[in-house]
């Protein structure tokens, strides 16, 4: 019953503010004043959806005269409409305003409103809410009854609540009456119908929160070509792929059909009827921000002078200086862009427009003065039309639009799809679009990595074709049936790829890794420097075993080692006949490629040898008989004789520098013990200072003693420095005046 009372009650209120009597003046929205024409709505013409998830929307019409246009999108494109929204008007005309409904939340909206009511109100509520108002009260069978209303009462009972309604008209008359299903209340403000109305469209409006309905103005004459573009964040999309194939044991390279299918999602709000789809896998930089909500600035506050008093002033004439000719149009320069695809002609009035079925690309003729000239565009300001400039070619126009030019460039290394028939997906719908269809060349091959213990089914594709394959997931069709699926990366026309979709059970390899070797590849001494060169021989052995009656075409992925090249000792083994050097039929930054055919039923063995060269360097002052027999074993006994020749003064003058270093060690220590038994003996001496003479005597000779000690010690460590200082200049000398050379056999 409450909410029966409620819809009655506001639908009399509804009904009253329509009547022609009551009918308010509505201020018009000021990007739609003053239009003669309807707005229409603008259909999508162009979709062009990039692999970052981004989308590029064109909307594509006609307009006469002053006209509006409407575009719907859905609230979470709002930011992105208003960063990218592009208008231009080809034919001279102006855009004076662009307007959509408001994305404040609902309990927002309706504080602007004279009426205090919230989203879901009573009828108690209600009539609470117009208490003074003029009202009418009509009843089937009674009088109406004209006044102010007064007050609502709620009377509950055991069966109902029943509301009562208190009247009281411009003589003093009450009347109380119930709200029944035959009593009508009209209100008769006109002010308060504008009101109510007013907030039962905002009530109707949640019901498509979501969307919002962007209106554009567009002034001038005849009718003319309109383009309204902006991008707007889009699901990503994907591709997929299917090889269709013959199978046949006896051929391993053939011919396979790919076909390419596109997964395409419309999350927008609008329908794509018939448009133009361009699909592409690059990725421009994209980014949100959030336009739509309102920011305020933090501004100072400064105060009022207290006291602001000025005396009056008089100024000096100057010269004017008048222009008595027009002043000159004020451009905005134009960008450049890239795009791909083919065009047509259209005429459009006196110009030539050149449309691209990627991006436009328009070329116009000079028009007269008189056709306008497109104003800058700022949501729902209507502007003022300045004096339309000359309009010499598309770059024109698009520049007073803020729009740049495209020319039918590559994409640098992007590439699209350009779908040529028209493409029709709904809203919240999803497609599947072909993409591709093409026959290229194939072979069947094994595919075996480190990285992955089990052979592999693998086609090595040759994208012959002019386009390029985009990352995506394939299906292998073999005879008709089901022959496995996998991932394939972006393939560019003229590249090659391997693309593995199966088990290969049939096929079995067995790895091994031999013990490394080192050895010296040469040894130079120069400038007292040891530098040996070595070589590490790193080796791997691989066995490969085909159980199948076919043969199989093995690519074996060998795992490259950091800083190692191959060497000649890798060779394809096979038993009963020679070794044979095999090289990589493919180097990748972190593998080799080995092509191996393997005939059926039969065993093979892959050695693969690599080395790395490091050196080690060594001071030759610091080199000992030790690491000299560590050279000799490592060079071998040849070259014992010319190694020790030239590194036995260097070992002599060590000895030298060695012996005399420590004897001066060895006289360093005993002055360092004489000090301290120096120091003892002072102590006691004057601790004893009151006792005998003969006791201070003793320590005295004691002392004397130690003090002869440290001068003969000291007179050796004199004699002792010069000798060692030429022992280390002999050693230095000997140093460098070494020199040798070797270099081995590998």
């Amino acid at each position: 019953m409450r909410h029966s009372i409620l819809s009655f009650a506001l639908l009399t209120t509804v009904a009253a503010a329509q009547s022609p009597a009551a009918k308010p003046a509505l201020r018009p929205h000021p990007a739609t004043q003053v239009v003669p024409h309807a707005a229409v709505e603008f259909p999508i013409t162009r979709v062009a959806l990039y692999k970052n998830g981004v989308g590029f929307f064109e909307h594509a019409g006609h307009v006469t005269g002053d006209q509006s246009v409407t575009i719907d999108f859905t609230s979470a494109q709002l930011n992105d409409v208003l960063q990218s929204l592009t208008a231009i008007d080809l034919n001279g005309g102006r855009i004076t305003g662009a307007g959509y409904n408001s994305a404040t939340p609902l309990d927002e909206q309706l504080k602007s409103l004279p009426l205090a009511l919230s989203t879901a109100p009573s009828d108690v509520d209600f009539y609470n809410a117009i208490r003074g108002a003029r009202v009418e009260l009509s009843q089937r069978g009674a009088p109406s009854f004209t006044g102010r209303l007064l007050s609502i009462d709620l009377r509950p009972t055991t069966s109902a609540d029943h509301r009562f309604v208190t009247v009281v008209s411009d003589s003093g008359q009450t009347r109380t009456v119930e709200l029944t299903p035959a009593v009508s209340v009209t209100l008769l403000d006109t002010a308060l119908h504008t009101d109510v109305t007013r907030y039962l469209e905002l009530l109707a409006s949640t019901r498509s929160q979501g969307l919002r309905h962007l209106t554009l103005l567009d002034r001038g004459t005849g009718t003319r070509d309109l383009r309204v573009s902006y991008i707007s964040e889009v699901p990503v999309w994907k591709s997929t792929y299917r090889i269709l194939f013959t199978d046949s044991a006896q051929t391993a390279s053939a011919t396979a059909t790919i076909q390419g299918w596109s997964v395409v999602d419309n999350t927008t709000g609008t329908d794509w009827l018939n448009v133009h789809l361009d699909l592409i896998a690059g990725a421009p930089q994209s980014f949100l921000q959030p336009l739509s909500i309102p920011y305020y600035a933090r501004r100072p506050q400064i105060g009022l002078p207290a006291e602001a008093q000025f005396a009056p002033q008089t100024h000096d004439s100057g010269v004017v200086q008048v222009n008595m000719g027009h002043s000159p149009a004020v451009g905005m320069g134009s960008g450049s862009g890239s795009g791909n695809g083919a065009g047509q002609t259209v005429s459009v009035n006196d110009s030539a427009v050149s449309m691209g079925t990627n991006s436009a690309s328009v070329a116009m003729k000079q028009r007269p003065r008189s056709a306008g000239a497109y104003a800058a565009m700022a949501p729902g300001v209507a502007l003022p039309a300045p004096p339309p400039p000359p309009i010499a070619d598309y770059a024109e126009a698009a520049q007073a639009s803020i729009a740049p030019q495209t020319t039918n460039s590559a994409f640098d290394d992007f590439f699209q799809y350009s779908i040529s028939d028209a493409i029709t997906i709904r809203k919240n719908e999803s497609a599947l679009v072909p993409i591709l269809q093409a026959k290229l060349p194939i072979e069947r091959v094994s595919l075996w990595s480190t990285r992955e213990p089990h052979a592999l089914r693998a086609l090595s594709v040759t994208n012959t074709s002019s386009l390029t394959l985009d990352r995506g997931s394939f299906s292998i069709v073999e005879n008709g049936n089901f022959g496995g699926e996998g991932l394939l990366d972006a393939i560019h026309p003229g590249e090659k790829r391997l693309l593995s979709y199966a088990s290969d059970q049939a096929l079995h390899i067995d790895t091994e890794t031999l013990p490394s070797k080192r050895h010296v590849r040469s040894l130079l001494i120069a400038n007292g420097v040891l530098t040996e060169q070595f070589s590490e021989l790193v080796t791997r052995d691989y066995t490969l075993r085909n159980g199948a009656p076919e043969p199989r075409t093995v690519i074996l992925e060998h795992a490259r080692l950091t800083n190692h090249q191959l060497t000649a000792d890798t060779k394809l083994l096979a038993t009963g006949r020679p070794d044979q050097t095999i090289q990589p039929d493919e180097t990748l930054p972190n593998a080799y490629r080995f092509r191996i055919p393997v005939a059926p039923n039969t065993t093979l063995h892959l050695r693969v040898a690599e080395a790395q060269n490091f050196p080690r360097i060594t001071q030759i002052g610091n080199i000992d008989n030790q690491q000299i027999r560590v050279l000799i074993l490592e060079m071998g006994s040849a070259s014992e004789t010319d190694l020790r020749t030239q590194l036995q003064p260097v070992l002599d003058a060590q000895r030298q520098v060695a012996e005399l270093t420590a004897e001066k060690d060895s006289v360093e220590k005993k002055l360092d013990n004489l000090d301290t038994e120096e120091e003892r003996q002072r102590s006691n001496i004057a601790a004893l200072k009151d006792a005998d003479k003969v006791a201070q005597k003793r320590f005295v000779d004691q002392l004397t003693h130690i003090e002869d000690q440290i001068l003969e010690l000291q007179k050796q460590q004199q004699a002792l420095e010069p000798r060692l200082e030429a022992a280390q200049k002999n050693l230095a000398l000997r140093v460098q005046s070494v020199q040798f050379s070797k270099t081995l056999e590998p």
